[in-house]
């Protein structure tokens, strides 16, 4: 598998690493998952936990655009050494929007969702 699929992977993977860091803040809350009632527990989140579930749908919002560019890029036959660069950027940024995300460091979290989108953008100036 060449190295650009891999951050493709690595893309799929973050939003589970975000949900993983929610369910912490969840057993710290109520010594438990509520396997019965999960999104009421969810709703009762605060601080660190509230907004790593926050990254968490973030995450599966930005899989959604940086699939689509990638995918887009791989399907007209962009060369994926082309690509590589800016989703390996894609990953670092959107590594550093869950991590400042839940470290309520705002404008980290800004600046990186920012450079996320740029390198979508830059994907998809590649099939042009």
């Amino acid at each position: 598998m060449n190295y650009p699929f891999w951050t493709l992977v690595t893309a799929i993977i973050l939003p589970y690493i975000w949900a993983t860091a929610a369910m912490v803040y969840k057993i710290k809350m109520d010594g438990k998952v509520d396997i019965k009632t999960p999104r009421d527990q969810t709703a009762r989140l605060e601080g660190a936990g509230k907004r790593a579930n926050a990254a968490q749908s973030n995450a599966w919002e930005a899989l959604a655009v940086f699939s689509a560019c990638f995918l887009s890029a791989i399907a007209a036959n962009v060369d994926p050494v082309q690509i590589t660069l800016p989703a390996t950027v894609w990953v670092a940024c959107r590594i550093t929007h869950g991590v400042s995300y839940i470290a309520d460091i705002a404008m980290v979290r800004m600046l990186s969702f920012v450079g996320g989108m740029a390198c979508n953008i830059i994907i998809l100036t590649k099939i042009f």
